[in-house]
């Protein structure tokens, strides 16, 4: 079997209000599908984080389509490892140029479209080649939840079965505040409040705001400082008992280890469509675990790169919460033929072989952004 074509889809959804971050505000929700073919009729998807700025599509588009697709023309599909090395050493160094996170991202994509290949072809699920042994019942954390009432809409979520809801700051610190200790008096006390700060301090800031939220119980603050700000987060670490989060910033196993190195990270969230795919993230939640910690993935995009995570959740030892994105925007969920089943606030990883899912083409077609 030999790979016969690579392709990047566009997909874009308009959002009816804007979704504000500490970093900017999104006006539409992308994401980004890999589609692996072969000769043999079994194709792979795969999924490529494209969340931000609108533009990260055209130059993920390139770097599949113009960088990675003549490398994989006539590969091996089932040698997952060597393609994965191989893209690795084609464009490690110009990582460095334009910026790791794309690069990682692109091979993210198709290192996850791969294992979907190789899962069909030997008809067994994903988790089952990465060393796992059966699929896994996963806790959610709910986050995006309704800004104009968050206390509401976490309570909601709670009520539909979720243990764990997330609220972003980043924005105004009093209203911050004000917001966190909302929803902890709307879920109470037997839920755990976790608070997103999506790198938006500098080490004061993030001090300041620690302190502020030291009467809340949160189970974690997560990116308080921008993620390659190593020297802030040592220091952090000496000024909060509030347990500290990051890692889908961090795009390979390099990072993630200088990240550990600080010892300030309770908790490593390595996000596949993001670090590598598959391949590199497992790497990662390796390292976490030789450390002693737990890993929470991350995952912002739709529920393809959703079904892959669930899959290195199920095979990888020293998982904890899992990220689920509840804002409105149905093309996530609608990408796929038949939803992801979540029940009680826990997600059901795909038993089919490979992703075990299957893409709505009306749908993706009905939202393709083309060239």
């Amino acid at each position: 079997m030999k790979i016969s074509d690579l392709r990047f889809i566009a997909l874009r959804q308009p959002l009816q209000q804007p979704l504000r971050l500490a970093w900017g505000a999104m006006h539409h929700r992308y994401f980004g599908l890999v589609i692996v073919e072969t000769d043999a009729s079994i194709t792979g998807i795969g999924e490529t984080s494209v969340n931000f700025p609108g533009w990260a599509i055209v130059e993920r588009r390139a770097t599949i389509e113009e960088g990675l697709k003549p490398l994989l023309i006539g590969e091996d599909p089932l040698d997952v490892e060597g393609i994965w090395r191989k893209m690795h050493r084609a464009f490690a160094r110009l990582g460095v140029l334009w910026g790791k996170g794309a690069v990682m991202s692109a091979i993210g994509g198709v290192d996850i479209a791969l294992w979907d290949i190789a899962g069909k072809a030997s008809r067994q699920p994903i988790y089952a080649l990465l060393g796992g042994s059966q699929p896994a019942r996963t806790p959610l954390y709910a986050t995006g939840l309704d800004p104009a009432n968050l206390a509401d809409s976490a309570r909601a979520f709670v009520a539909r079965g979720y243990r764990a809801v997330k609220v972003r700051i980043g924005f105004d610190e009093a209203r911050d505040i004000a917001n966190v200790e909302a929803v902890r008096r709307a879920v109470g006390d037997e839920v755990d409040v976790l608070v997103d700060a999506n790198m938006a301090y500098d080490l004061d800031g993030a001090k300041r705001m620690a302190e502020a939220l030291q009467p809340y119980r949160l189970y974690w603050l997560e990116e308080p400082l921008v993620a390659n700000d190593l020297t802030g987060y040592c220091a952090l670490k000496d000024y909060t008992s509030i347990p500290l989060a990051a890692g889908e910033n961090q795009f390979d196993v390099a990072d993630a280890a200088a990240l550990l190195d600080t010892n300030a990270i309770h908790y490593l969230m390595p996000d596949p469509t993001r670090a590598g795919g598959l391949s590199e993230a497992q790497r990662i939640c390796a390292l976490a675990r030789s450390r002693g910690l737990s890993y929470s993935p991350h995952h912002y995009g739709s529920d393809v790169g959703f079904a892959a995570t669930l899959h290195l959740i199920a095979a990888t030892p020293g998982a904890g919460y899992m990220l689920r994105d509840v804002a409105p925007a149905p093309l996530r969920e609608s990408v796929l033929r038949t939803p992801v089943k979540i029940e009680s606030g826990c997600a059901i990883t795909p038993d089919g072989p490979g992703l075990g899912i299957e893409l709505d083409w009306d749908m993706i077609r009905a939202h393709e952004v083309r060239p």
